[in-house]
């Protein structure tokens, strides 16, 4: 195949979101063309959209072994597995080893980094530093509004301070809009 036809095939997989389908093509091209510098910076921003599981797991033309059975994960999709459940430590496991295999790839080790400070907090949460609330109420439910922060007493629905608004409808929009036009509250 001709290196312009791979570039074309590979902008329309980009356009159509087969950003692995895409960076075959371009590779093809490469294959053919390696001093071509646009194109390895074009294929560069294509995979800088990829997730480091995605570029892990890429599709082979030929695969290195026969299928049998289900086929084995990769250590960073397990890691990603792991992730996504939130067991943060044992997904650090997995791309350790992902990246014991692969260490050139600068994706496998930047989410490993970034498993690690998930797995092992900065510090632990100050909680003595949080807002105290008053007690439950009684569980006749007696003073229910007792038990609000005083933040969320600030941030209720009271009434605007300054002259009381007008009942009738007319005269309530009038002072409303006067009131946005002067970009006051009051």
């Amino acid at each position: 195949m001709l290196p312009a036809e791979l570039e074309q095939r590979a902008e329309r997989a980009v356009r159509r979101g087969e950003l692995l389908v895409a960076l075959e093509h371009f590779e093809a091209y490469l294959a053919q063309q390696p001093d071509d510098e646009r194109i390895r910076s074009r294929m560069e921003a294509v995979r800088a959209l990829l997730q480091p599981s995605e570029l892990v797991s890429r599709r082979r033309a030929e695969p290195e072994e026969p299928q049998s059975g289900s086929p084995p994960h990769s250590d960073a999709a397990v890691g990603e597995l792991h992730a996504s459940s939130g067991r943060f430590a044992e997904a650090a496991e997995a791309y350790e080893r992902a990246v014991a295999g692969d260490p050139q790839n600068v994706l496998l080790r930047e989410r490993l980094e970034e498993l690690r400070s998930l797995s092992n907090p900065a510090g632990k949460a100050d909680l003595d530093a949080g807002e105290k609330l008053d007690p439950a109420p009684a569980a006749n439910g007696a003073q229910r509004g007792a038990a609000r922060s005083a933040r969320a007493h600030a941030a209720s629905f009271a009434p605007l301070p300054g002259r009381a608004l007008p009942r009738e409808p007319k005269a309530l929009l009038e002072e409303l809009l006067q009131r946005v036009r002067s970009g006051r509250r009051n």
